[in-house]
């Protein structure tokens, strides 16, 4: 049997007329791993803080038991820049030098990053110090409110891996549904202030809600038909004196089929988000030639080159700290370029959205208010509202100053506030960061379904996937072409992490031999080309089994006039040409690769 951890008893939490949380309780033992979720807004964070000490409740109790150690992620702690991160983190524990090094490797912190003073070091690997300093205290109890708002892919791999092993007990709050089905075997839903426990993952639980919801609903429509066939009878015959007392039964048990029917929130409707999408003819939406970015002096990535076609949905890949941001705000137009071109379509309209969008914000100002002032001057009042709908503000709701909202309802409304314009490009800076998973994956769906250019950045799998068609990453320095799937990159990306990890152990032995980090990624390149020679063959079959089949038809009718056959071949043919060229280029790609790899 295992033992609690905490438990809580008749928690209640108000903020103003808002009924937050409503009577929970709940108990976590050890080794449990609770996904925790909910729309935004319904206590998520709320929660957290208050098993935290951050916050208190109006009503109820909150028992620790005496084994209990919890372990919190200081977000917002400011890391020192005076001394080396080895120094930090003996500073937060009592234990030897050897067991802070071997826990620091397992988040890829090796000597190169603790030689140097954490304030020194990429936002992804600060996270890791934090992380690493949280765990060296012994906790049993992680309490992780959206840790992965703030992790790059990275490093979310290198958390993830962790979870899986960690023989504590954890609650985390994400809206990386990927993440909390790699992790989590238990779910915790708030909703409507209360909370409802499932043993199973995330998915398992999400799939019994809707057969839950869709059984209620048949229940319903059900016992209002039997309702509305008795109340015809009593309509009928309640006044005439020989049916009376059969009518009065009837009454009586219309009563009871009543009570029957459940009561489904209609606040809780299932986000489904429509974003405006002019018509958009094929071409080059942008051209980027030898671009570099930075501030002032500091060159961040340079020598870029990349065209994103009108219509792609593409993502910007990398570690935090590499110019991700710098180069959307580049695009944007929000910096200026330190050198190169950036050639957008004639016609483009831009809509760029970044984790500081927040600041258009005006204390007091209401959900409707906001929307109406960032809408365009010719946008009709009904275009707003169903906006604010797509978006889950509803009747009151819109009337609710933007000064109370939760982090995830304000981002919803900045969102809701940039989709209103007809924009063809989309710029999108970590659009998901504080927003729940159902909103999440309707955003990702929307944007799919949208006919305009999209470049996001993201470290939220579940989004990424479900959108992007081309992917782009920032490393070394520059930018480059990935030649495969998201999923495709993640995986490789955790090859690479591997590598990194087997060659850095190995580094004294190999002093004369590339840099660990660079002969690891050489090697995941070339799993990269090859992997798109494959695919390229595959392809290459397929065209020249149609390219025969249009040339046996020309062979067996010499005299057919068919012009639509004659131009297919045509495009067979040059796109077969086109394939050929790829192929060759993927091949000296692996050829200069190995090359290197033998100096």
């Amino acid at each position: 049997m295992p033992h609690p951890l905490v438990e809580g008893k008749n928690l209640q939490k108000t903020y103003g007329l808002q009924v937050v949380l409503d009577d929970l309780s709940f108990l976590i033992t050890e080794k449990q791993k609770i996904a925790l979720i909910g729309r935004n807004g319904a206590g998520k964070s709320t929660l957290l803080k208050i098993l935290t000490g951050v916050e208190q409740t109006d009503f109820g109790e909150v028992l620790f038991y005496p084994q209990t150690h919890i372990g919190v992620v200081e977000q917002h702690e400011i890391l020192p820049s005076e001394k080396k991160t080895l120094e930090h983190l003996e500073s937060k524990c009592h234990k030897p030098e050897w067991e802070i090094r071997k826990e620091s490797s397992q988040f890829g912190l090796h000597t190169e990053h603790l030689e140097k003073p954490p304030a020194h070091l990429s936002g992804g690997y600060q996270m890791r110090v934090k992380l690493v300093a949280m765990l060296l205290q012994d906790p049993n109890l992680l309490l992780l409110d959206e840790p992965v708002n703030y992790l790059d892919l990275q490093t979310l791999l290198l958390l993830e891996q962790f979870l899986q092993t960690y023989k504590g007990a954890f609650i985390i709050a994400a809206h990386d549904r990927t993440f909390l089905q790699n992790t989590c075997h238990h779910t915790f839903e708030i909703e409507r202030g209360r909370l409802t426990s499932y043993k199973g993952t995330v998915e398992d639980y999400l799939n019994f809600k809707q057969e839950q919801q869709e059984y209620e609903l048949k229940t319903n429509k059900k016992v209002s038909r039997q309702i509305a066939h008795q109340q015809t009878f009593v309509d009928r015959f309640r006044y005439k004196a020989s049916l009376a007392t059969r009518a009065q039964s009837k009454i009586k048990h219309i009563e009871k089929l009543r009570k029957r029917i459940s009561n489904i929130d209609p606040k809780l409707a299932t986000t489904h988000i429509t974003i405006p999408s002019p018509e958009v003819i094929a071409g080059s939406a942008v051209r980027v030639q030898d671009l570099s970015i930075g501030y002032d002096k500091l060159v961040v990535a340079d020598h870029i080159d990349c065209e994103i076609m009108r219509g792609e949905k593409v993502v910007i890949a990398g570690e935090n700290g590499r110019g991700k941001s710098t180069l959307l705000k580049t695009l944007a137009g929000r910096i200026p370029a330190l050198n190169g071109s950036v050639k957008w379509w004639h016609k483009a309209n831009i809509g760029y959205y970044d984790q500081k969008t927040e600041n258009t914000l005006i204390q007091k100002e209401t959900v409707l208010q906001y929307l109406t002032r960032m809408a365009p001057s010719e946008a009709s009042g009904e275009r707003i509202l169903m906006m604010a709908g797509n978006f889950l503000f509803r009747n009151d709701d819109l009337d609710k100053p933007t000064n109370v909202l939760s982090g995830g309802e304000r981002a919803r409304l900045c969102l809701g506030g940039i989709l209103l314009h007809e924009h063809n490009v989309l710029l999108l800076d970590e659009p998901t960061n504080h927003l729940d998973v159902e909103t999440t994956e309707a955003l990702a769906l929307a944007l799919k379904a949208y006919k305009g250019t999209v470049v996001i950045i993201s470290h939220s799998r579940t989004f990424v996937n479900t959108l992007v068609d081309k992917v782009f990453e920032i490393r070394g320095g520059t930018l480059r072409r990935y030649m495969g799937s998201y999923e495709d990159y993640v995986e490789n990306l955790g090859v690479l992490m591997q590598e990194e990890t087997v060659l850095d152990e190995n580094k004294q032995e190999n002093k004369t031999l590339l840099s660990t980090m660079q002969r690891g990624e050489y090697y995941v390149r070339i799993k990269e080309y090859q992997r798109s020679q494959e695919k390229i063959d595959k392809k290459m079959k397929e065209i020249d089994k149609e390219k025969s089949a249009i040339l046996a038809y020309f062979f067996e009718y010499p005299t057919e006039y068919a012009p639509s056959k004659s131009q297919r071949l045509e495009e067979l043919t040059e796109q077969l040409s086109d394939l050929e060229k790829q192929w060759l280029n993927d091949q000296e790609q692996i050829e200069d690769i190995r090359s290197k790899l033998e100096k």
